[in-house]
Formats: structure tokens, C-alpha cells, sequence
């Protein structure tokens, strides 16, 4: 008998039932084990000799002989082939790989419930209840071996083998699992659109040259670009360095975005070159973490304008989080025969282009992500150089399982990371046992004192301990400025802000906040900075998204008080190139109705005044890194765990619940709902629309429409969406995909707003 692992679609998309044409069993466990160890090489040998025990056993169930006649009849339901290569996993005591064959289509369980699998399997009775066939492991497996050699065995592994380790593991071995099922399932249903896509290397020294050509024609002789040929010429040492942990500590406007960059592309040479061409340790690709999609339309802009002429579209990849394809409950029991669920899965992102900008938000959650489609990616990481911007935004109650997680890809998995940010929080004075793996990172500003002295630019003023100021006399202090920034805690603060100075100074108002589509924005961003180029009027009212990273510069800054590392970034974007006579005024004020969002940001907004409040001389150290040690370590006392399993995300893991530790690793405290939004852009189009009518049409969206997607797309909170959908302010153009469109106002100068919504979202 012949068994098959996938039947065949026609030129129409229509099953074929020439079986001539369907994909063999023992071929599709072949190609998938070896696409799954070519995957985990970098990893280290015996993560990739994992990896192929894995692709081998993940569809062991197909050889019963029900499934064989489902792919027959569809009518045929409720076969789990799947946890039957779990149990023999189990049984020859490779865990990791039983969580990752186990998981590879409903997602990774927690251990009880694999546990529960693999008894069901074991006994006859339970069995075909349980898994729809009536063969035993062993005669599956007697019947595999027949067409194909004896798997390999696990390595062995140390007895004392710290959980949390384990755990990331089967994370690795799951992605380079289900990255090689995709691709192997994608290359059997569409060869064609496979033997197009060509993802260029690294070619980190043409790449590199580039940039460097790129760096020398920029700037003059001021003091302010001295400093930054500075910090490139330290950041191009230390590259030279061993693979590891970094810190880069640099005042905004230093130029980090490309002298890091620089730093990466020029620490993939030094260590490349040292290896053959084919060594599987060899660094493949950068990964640029950053906390706001704001930032992210920007970095990618800048590199696709240096690396795209050269090297082709596919070179740098923009990855946010809002809109991604994802498992859904009702694909429990699902295979690669269900069309949607496989074209889902096909449009998953897996990080293959040599240079990705993606969010903290997609980094992190992929990271402790039990899902298929979000850990497909996982395996790219290792041998990459992971640039981490903006590090002081990443939430204090995980603090022990990100940073964790950060320093086994540099232990294990051969990364580099580097921890950027013009307030880089002391981590490595956090108590050890909220980092039981350690953290002694390399710095590679030379002289982060002097260099933040030398680059200051702003003179931040804050109100005394009880003052307060109305919106009304914020609007007229923007109003009076003919350029001016004033940075807000909430949307609905912005909203209002920007209805009061457009009264009072109608021309060159502007508005940014998470409710415009990142495309809006950007376009937004465009039109002030070239107001503020020619020295025209321009008044901008934004939420946090503008102050990591944004390049803006401004005369005169206005900061709602908040946490005292969002004050410094928003004093970032006022004076930014050092070009006014005198340090640039920041004002900060307390507003008289102070509504601050929820949670870690509202406690780190009362642990600034009580900080500044007891030290009277920070009001003139707030450029100085010091500073902010002193004020991350009070915040990480008060606010963060102080031993690694006061960490809900790393005692899941620890504890194997994988689910429990995917939902505890979440980075927005609400999880939020992405929609698209049907806003004509300046060229005239509305691509939030075409792809409403594409998905209305054809029922399913590629890789490509998922990426156009997330730059047309906004976030609403779970209640607000909740009340949208009530409102009939949404619409899921097919039922069967995770995809929203709002239906209701988007105003060309605010974005998404209704009415009955405003006391929804912050």
C-alpha cells in the first residue's frame, strides 16, 4: 500500500484526484526532517539532530489506516495524526521534541496534558477515542520504518537540565519543526510561487560599504557630528569583539540607528570571515527590535533606501505585530487538507530576509508563543545579530523572563544582542535570582558621562510640587509658538489638545496618536518635517508614539509629566540637531485633569515625582546616564520581581505550561484587536479597501496582503472593539479569517473616532 501525506490541488485550486500527483508519505517525512535539521545547525548539533527526530515523527499518525481513507473522503473527521509521534517522543525520553511534534498544528500543551496523550495512546481503549485510528505507535512506526530508515536517536541529555532552558528549547526544535512543514507543505501545493521567491544572504561586507559610504557623506564639522563619528568609530571596535551581550548608551540624536547598524554588519564580517562560506554558525541576519510601529515605518524606510538598489526588495523586511495570520480554535484537528488553515499558515512570516525590523511586541510574544504560526520564525534568530532599541520601555513585571530569554540566544544559539537606548535601565543590579543566568554585558560607548554632556541640547524645566495647568493655557502656549511639540499621556488628551489650538492657531496643526493607521502617519511625519524644514508653522499634539526614535526636530518641546524616561525622549525630539544658539526649552506640566493610562505606566508616572521630588539636584542631571540607573533601580525595587519565578512567564515555562506562559508574556497589558481601516492614502488609493474586496473575493490573503495590511491597519482595546462590533463599527469581511475592517469615521486629521467609543481607549 501507498501511503500519502497530501492529496493535490489543479491550476484552479480544485482537489486533483490523479494520485500520481499527491506527495508520499515517506517523502514528505524525508524533506521535512531534513529541512527541520538544516534549520537547527545554527542552533548547535544537537538541536538540528532534535529537529529531524521531530520532522520524522510529526506525521507518524498519517500511516493509519483511516486517515489514508480520509484523504479519500473529507467527510472523514476527528484524526489526530499527530500524537502518536508525540508518544513515541515520549517513550524514548526526547520531551522537547514531544512538545513539538505534539503541538506542531494546535500548538504546544502543558505537560499534564501531553502527558494525558501519551496514556491514551498507550492503551487501546483510550486510543481511537482519542486520536479517531485504532493502529499502536509501534505499528505505525514498523510501517514508516518499511519506506524509511530508523529515525535518529535523541541526544542525551544532562540529568540536571535547568526547565526554563528546556523549555526554550522545545520552542527552537517546534519552530524549525513547523517552519520545515510549511515549507515542505508549500513547495508540494505551489512549486511555482516557491521556485520564484529567492531571499538574498547577509552580504554583510557589500552591505556594510554601503553603509559606510552612506555615513561618510553625512553632516559637517559641528560638534554634534564629531560626537557621532565618535560613537560610529567606537561602535565599528567593538565589533571586533566575541559574540555576546552588548550595551549601546547613547543621548537621542547620536546617531544609534545607523552606528549600530554599523556595529552589526561589521560584527557579522569580523566573525564570518573566520568560517567557511557553508558553516552553519556563520551570522545570517540582522533583527532590529523596536518598541513602536512608529519607529519601525521609519528605520525600515532609511535601510530600504540604502540596501534595496543593490540587493532587491527582499533584503529588509518590515514585520509589526497588529496583523499577522494565526491558529484559531476552530482549527483544532485541522491538516494541511484544510485549504484556509494552510494558506493561513503559509502567510506566517518566518524571518528569512537578512535584515528585519520588527516590535518588541512580535519579538517577545513570538518568543514564549506556543503557536505554529508565531514561533515558525523562532530559529532565525539564533546566528543573528538582534539590535534592541528603546529598552527601557519593556514591561517590569517580565523583566526576569525576557531578559532570560535574551541571554540564552546569546549562551545557546550563537546571537549577538546589543541593549540600546538613551536611558538604559541597570539591569545587571537587579538581585540574581531574578536573573539566574546572568547578565554582564560589554558597553560599547566608551565614555556614556561625557558623551551625554557633550550632546546636550535641551533645558528641561518641571513644575513645582503642586502646580497644575489647563488644557486651555497648554493650547495657548502651543499656539504662541510658531513651531512647537507638545507630547500627551492618552488619545483622548491628544484629541482634545488638538481641537483647542485649532481654534486658537488654525494653520499647521498637527495630530499623531495609535489611532491614525502607521501609513497616516508616515505620511503625517512627511508633511511636518518638511513645515519644519522651511521654517513654517507647525504645531504637532502626539501620544508616546513619538518620542523613541522619531525623527523630528523641534524649537520648543511641551511634556504631559509622566514617567521620567518618556520626559527624556520627548526632550529628544526638541533641539535635535543641536542648531539653536542656546539649550532648547522643554516644559513640563502636570495637566489639571491628569489621566494617565492604567497599570505599569500610571505607577512609573507617581514614582518620577517621588523620585525627583527627593532630589532636588536631578532637575539639573536629567541628561546624565547616572540618573537613570538610580531611577530604574528604585522603579525595578518597587515594581519588579525581585527572583525569576515572582515571573509569570518564566514560571510557566519552568513548569511547562506552554500556553500559560504565551498568555503571561504579554507586552500589552490588554491584548488588543487589529483592524483595517479604508483610508485613501496621498496617491489617490485605498489599499485598506482592495484588500476587504480581496479577501470578500477570494477568501484568503497572502504573505504580501498580510504586510500591505499592517500599514493600513489600527489597534483597538479589547472593550472598545467588543463595543464596535456591537455598534456594527467593524465587519469581518469572511468569517473564516481573523481580519476586521472599520466601518464607521476616519477623520483624515485624527484617524479612527466615534463617539460612543471615546471612553474606550487611552
Amino acid at each position: 500500500m501507498t501511503f500519502y501525506a497530501h492529496t493535490a490541488v489543479d491550476r484552479q485550486g480544485k482537489p486533483d484526484p490523479d494520485e500520481g500527483r499527491w506527495q508520499k508519505l515517506v517523502d514528505h517525512l524525508k524533506q521535512v526532517a531534513g529541512r527541520a535539521r538544516a534549520h537547527g545547525l545554527p542552533l548547535g548539533a544537537d538541536v538540528a539532530r532534535e529537529a529531524e527526530l521531530a520532522g520524522w515523527l510529526h506525521d507518524l499518525g498519517k500511516y493509519a489506516g483511516r486517515f489514508q481513507a480520509r484523504l479519500r473522503d473529507p467527510s472523514i473527521h476527528g484524526i489526530n495524526h499527530w500524537a502518536a509521534g508525540a508518544t513515541q517522543a515520549a517513550q524514548v525520553r526526547a520531551r522537547a521534541v514531544a512538545f513539538a511534534v505534539d503541538g506542531h498544528h494546535t500548538g504546544m500543551p502543558k505537560v499534564g496534558e501531553l502527558q494525558q496523550t501519551v496514556r491514551k495512546m498507550q492503551q487501546a481503549d483510550f486510543r481511537v477515542e482519542f486520536s479517531g485510528c485504532a493502529e499502536a505507535v509501534e505499528e505505525l512506526l514498523a510501517r514508516m520504518q518499511l519506506e524509511a530508515p530508523t529515525p535518529p536517536a535523541p541526544p542525551l541529555r544532562p540529568a540536571g537540565e535547568n526547565r526554563f532552558e528546556e523549555a526554550m528549547r522545545a520552542r527552537m526544535i517546534f519552530s524549525c519543526l513547523v517552519d520545515a512543514d510549511f515549507q515542505d507543505t508549500e513547495a508540494h501545493f505551489r512549486p511555482g510561487q516557491v521556485a520564484e521567491r529567492v531571499v538574498p544572504g547577509l552580504q554583510e561586507g557589500a552591505a556594510a560599504e554601503i553603509l559606510n559610504r552612506h555615513l561618510t557623506g553625512k553632516g559637517g564639522e559641528t560638534e554634534l557630528n564629531q560626537r557621532r563619528r565618535q560613537l560610529l568609530a567606537e561602535c565599528r571596535e567593538a565589533a571586533k569583539l566575541a559574540p555576546g551581550l552588548f550595551t549601546l548608551t547613547a543621548p537621542t540624536g547620536s546617531g544609534k540607528t545607523l552606528s549600530s547598524l554599523a556595529f552589526a554588519l561589521e560584527h557579522a564580517r569580523q566573525q564570518n570571515q573566520k568560517l567557511p562560506s557553508d558553516s552553519p554558525e556563520r551570522f545570517r541576519r540582522v533583527i532590529v527590535v523596536i518598541p513602536y510601529t512608529s519607529i519601525i515605518e521609519q528605520t525600515a524606510e532609511v535601510y530600504r533606501g540604502l540596501f534595496e538598489p543593490e540587493f532587491g526588495p527582499d533584503y529588509v523586511l518590515e514585520h509589526h505585530s497588529a496583523v499577522a495570520p494565526r491558529e484559531q480554535a476552530a482549527d483544532a484537528g485541522r491538516d494541511g487538507e484544510e485549504a484556509r488553515l494552510r494558506r493561513a499558515r503559509l502567510a506566517a512570516e518566518n524571518w528569512e530576509s537578512p535584515v528585519v525590523v520588527t516590535t518588541s511586541v512580535q519579538f517577545f510574544e513570538s518568543l514564549f508563543s506556543h503557536q505554529p504560526s508565531a514561533c515558525r520564525k523562532l530559529h532565525n534568530i539564533g546566528r543573528a545579530i538582534v539590535l534592541f532599541d528603546e529598552v527601557q520601555t519593556l514591561p517590569k513585571n517580565l523583566i526576569p523572563s525576557l531578559l532570560s530569554a535574551v541571554r540564552l540566544l546569546t549562551r545557546d544559539y550563537g546571537a549577538t544582542a546589543v541593549f540600546m537606548s538613551a536611558t538604559q535601565p541597570a539591569f545587571g543590579e537587579l538581585p540574581p535570582e531574578a536573573l539566574p543566568f546572568g547578565w554582564e554585558p560589554r558597553a560599547i560607548a566608551r565614555d556614556e558621562g561625557g558623551l551625554a554632556a557633550a550632546l546636550r541640547r535641551t533645558n528641561i524645566q518641571l513644575p513645582g510640587r503642586d502646580q497644575t495647568t489647563t488644557w486651555e493655557a497648554v493650547a495657548g502656549l502651543m499656539a504662541a509658538e510658531r513651531q512647537a511639540l507638545c507630547v500627551v499621556n492618552t488619545t483622548a488628551d491628544a484629541a482634545k489638545l488638538f481641537a483647542l489650538t485649532k481654534q486658537l492657531a488654525p494653520e499647521g496643526v498637527f495630530h499623531l496618536s495609535s489611532r491614525m493607521c502607521p501609513q497616516h502617519r508616515r505620511e503625517k511625519l512627511g508633511a511636518i518635517r518638511r513645515r519644519l524644514a522651511a521654517g513654517e508653522p507647525c504645531r504637532l499634539i502626539s501620544t508616546q508614539l513619538i518620542e523613541a526614535g522619531v525623527d523630528v526636530d523641534f524649537p520648543v518641546a511641551f511634556r504631559a509629566l509622566g514617567p521620567l524616561d518618556a520626559i527624556i525622549q520627548t526632550a529628544g525630539r526638541c533641539n535635535r540637531e543641536g542648531k539653536l544658539p542656546a539649550p532648547g526649552p522643554v516644559m513640563i506640566f502636570r495637566p489639571e485633569e491628569h489621566r494617565l493610562p492604567p497599570g505599569a505606566y500610571r505607577a512609573a508616572a507617581g514614582i518620577t515625582e517621588a523620585f525627583l521630588n527627593c532630589r532636588p539636584q536631578a532637575r539639573d542631571q536629567l541628561h546624565l546616564p547616572q540618573l537613570y540607573a538610580d531611577y530604574f533601580r528604585e522603579m525595578y525595587g518597587l515594581l519588579g520581581p525581585q527572583a525569576a519565578r515572582e515571573d509569570p512567564a518564566f514560571l510557566a515555562s519552568e513548569t511547562f505550561d506552554f500556553p500559560a506562559a504565551a498568555a503571561a508574556c504579554s507586552l500589552i497589558a490588554e491584548g488588543t484587536q487589529a483592524v483595517l481601516v479604508k483610508w485613501t492614502d496621498q496617491t489617490g488609493r485605498n489599499p485598506g479597501g482592495e484588500l476587504a474586496q480581496k479577501l470578500v473575493r477570494e477568501r484568503h490573503l497572502t504573505a504580501a496582503d498580510y504586510r500591505l495590511a499592517q500599514r493600513y491597519s489600527v489597534n483597538l482595546y479589547p472593550a472598545a472593539f467588543r463595543e464596535a462590533q456591537a455598534r456594527g463599527y467593524v465587519y469581518q469581511p469572511a468569517k473564516e479569517w481573523d481580519l476586521w475592517v472599520w466601518n464607521s469615521q476616519y477623520d483624515e486629521a485624527q484617524g479612527w473616532k466615534h463617539p460612543a467609543l471615546e471612553d474606550f481607549h487611552c
